[in-house]
């Protein structure tokens, strides 16, 4: 069974505000993610550390997306899609 991907208001606010060949870019990555047996498998998934140790982040070009697995639902939960610079 492959993961569910459910987008945050805040995260979806700022998808909405991106240009069009981004959003294509960021879904592929995310279905790519979902397919995964878990998610922080993916190559481009890393840890995030201090206050932000229970999340994770996925690289996208100059983007970050940041997100929590629910494992027991099978849900990454994206709480943010921001540039490089803004996401930590």
């Amino acid at each position: 069974m492959s993961w569910t991907v459910k987008l945050s208001s805040v995260s979806e606010k700022h998808f909405r505000k991106l240009d069009a060949s981004l959003r294509k870019r960021l879904l592929k990555e995310l279905r790519e993610l979902a397919g995964f047996d878990h998610p922080i498998k993916h190559p481009q998934v890393r840890a995030l550390t201090g206050d932000l140790k229970d999340y994770f982040r996925l690289r996208i070009g100059s983007y970050r997306v940041i997100f929590a697995v629910l494992n027991e639902k099978k849900i990454i939960a994206v709480v943010n899609i921001v540039p490089r610079g803004d996401a930590y």
